[in-house]
């Protein structure tokens, strides 16, 4: 058997040079540590804790009952602020720290650090979005000239002097906030909600399949960031447009494009079975949280199981076993190959007629160590820097639930992981005190994506890959 070194080492040699998609969301994340300045701005919410927060945020009172319905509920949530109220923070408030944000920023960042190579296109480009970027070398931008996409380096990109600024506000168990204590480690988002965040990629989405052409795979996200205010059409008009964006970007390769779909939280319940009708089904491969999970269940009234597991009450191995029967209703809704779940203590995927599914659990391993990397420093800079999660042993509650899920398929785990046509699953590395949790999700998903395209690539392929530019 190799061991977990050598395996790590071939896992990032394949990712070299591997030319992926990713769009469209990035922007700054203004990281706010919940203590008693932040109390002293806000306005004391009723009932602090109990209620559920407004969408959108609109006053320092709606975000302060947003940050204690998170804090006493124990798991991340995110909300959109309106444009005044994002502009009031932005113009009142201090952040600790500043970080790349946005699910294609943080993917961006990883797939560049891992050595692959990004085309990335998100809609505002500013300097300071562009310092954000830990290797904007290692990124190319899709530029239109005259119907013909040139591959330019990311610097070469700007076109604004605004940015997207979502304020993530931080809290460890048993922080304080009106008298609301945290009973987990995890955040609050702020998110603001630009209108150029619509969808609309301008020329890039007649053409987008010259991009389709030269990448291995994408890795696309940001349909949630959509309000009413900025979609006079409505949802499913954007969303529609969305879709045939997808398909035009498939269109463009002659080997299948794979599509990988990151699901995200929204309030929008119209918003939410839009992206459900018209964008989830045009994906390969969904990856979700188990909140998301359970919204994406009880939005299509599936009813796979009467209670799904929550958060709020102590893990317990057997609920894989509902995990995997909500997956796999979903899956078989939405008519995909598969759909991902990053669970706090496993990874879970559940698969049909999926190119190279023995390729899943490996990428799924690789990306429990990025995962415990990203939350024991805070950030991934360098394949060196995955060493670190390697020093994190497999969860041993992961290993029993996994044990658990293979009993009921009537097959084996080695060693903790499983592997079948149908199911992969492996055990998480978590990291007891994280440096941070912000973007977690989305190094796990485009981390397995990235290797499992590099391991089908080392299937199929017989030449040599070319980058982009070439």
């Amino acid at each position: 058997m190799v061991d977990e070194n050598t395996q790590l080492e071939a896992d990032i040699r394949a990712l070299e040079g591997l030319p992926v998609f990713v769009a469209y969301n990035a922007n700054v994340d203004a990281i706010v540590r919940v203590d008693e300045d932040v109390e002293s701005y806000l306005d004391r919410p009723s009932d602090p804790g109990e209620r559920q927060p407004p969408s959108p945020l609109a006053s320092k009172r709606d975000l302060a009952t947003a940050i204690t319905h998170t804090m006493a509920a124990g798991r991340g949530d995110e909300v959109a602020m309106t444009d005044e109220f994002s502009a009031t923070l932005e113009a009142e408030f201090e952040p600790d720290s500043q970080q790349m944000g946005g699910q294609t920023g943080i993917m961006t960042n990883l797939v560049s650090a891992l050595g692959a190579s990004p085309v990335t296109y998100t809609y505002l480009l500013s300097d300071r979005q562009l310092s954000m970027f830990d290797h904007p070398d290692g990124v190319e931008y899709p530029k239109v000239e005259d119907g013909e996409v040139a591959f330019i380096p990311l610097r070469e990109a700007i076109n604004t002097d605004r940015t997207k600024i979502n304020w993530v506000f931080e809290f460890r168990v048993d922080d304080e906030l009106f008298g609301v204590r945290a009973t987990e480690d995890t955040r609050f988002i702020a998110a603001s909600r630009p209108p150029e965040f619509d969808l609309v990629a301008g020329d890039l989405d007649d053409n987008v399949d010259q991009v389709g052409a030269v990448v291995e795979g994408a890795l696309l996200a940001g349909y949630h960031n959509l309000t009413p205010d900025h979609v006079e059409e409505g949802y499913e008009q954007a969303h529609r447009h969305a879709r045939d964006v997808i398909r035009r970007l498939r269109s463009g390769s002659e080997d299948g494009l794979q599509v990988h779909i990151e699901y995200a939280v929204t309030h929008d319940e119209a918003l939410r079975e839009s992206m459900y009708e018209w964008i989830l089904p045009e994906a390969d491969v969904v990856g979700a949280d188990t909140h998301e999970l359970t919204l994406l269940h009880d939005d299509a009234d599936l009813k796979a199981v009467e209670t799904p597991p929550t958060e709020a009450t102590p893990f317990e191995p057997a609920e894989i076993l509902t995990h995997y029967r909500m997956l796999e209703a979903i899956r078989d809704e939405l008519g995909i190959g598969c759909i991902q779940l990053h669970a706090m203590e496993y990874h879970l995927a559940v698969m049909e007629s999926y190119p190279h599914p023995d390729a899943v659990a490996r990428g799924l391993e690789f990306s429990a160590v990025n995962a415990a990397t990203k939350a024991a420093l805070g950030n991934i800079t360098s394949p060196e820097d995955l060493e670190t999660g390697l020093e994190y042993e497999p969860s041993a509650k992961g290993r029993e639930a996994i044990s658990l899920l293979a009993d009921h398929l009537d097959e084996t785990a080695e060693n903790g992981v499983l592997s079948t046509p149908r199911v992969a699953a492996c055990p998480n590395r978590v990291v007891k005190d994280p440096a941070g949790t912000v973007g977690i999700g989305d190094i796990v998903s485009s981390s397995s994506f990235v290797l499992e395209l590099a391991i089908a690539n080392e299937h199929d392929e017989t030449g040599t890959r070319d980058s982009p530019a070439t």
